[in-house]
């Protein structure tokens, strides 16, 4: 851009218009990723409660096969 010249009305005015063109293809390129994140938010939230279930549910597992292994052995004395 030349630095001598006078920046108009005009001028600020398109390149307004020039960069709201490319905000919106930005936002029309985004809008898929931005979808696939919200939705991977939800599997998370799943993913995380599996994950609380999952330590109590392998204790009571684990006791009851410490459990069995005592019983098959006195069992067999």
């Amino acid at each position: 851009m030349n630095e001598n010249r006078e920046i108009t009305h005009a001028d600020i005015y398109g390149r307004l218009l020039h960069l709201e063109d490319k905000v919106d293809k930005l936002d029309a390129k985004t809008t898929d990723v931005v979808t696939a994140f919200n939705s991977a938010k939800g599997a998370f939230i799943v993913l995380e409660f599996l994950g609380r279930l999952a330590k109590p549910i392998l204790w009571i597992v684990g006791v009851g096969a410490a459990i069995a292994a005592i019983f098959e052995t006195w069992k067999w004395r």
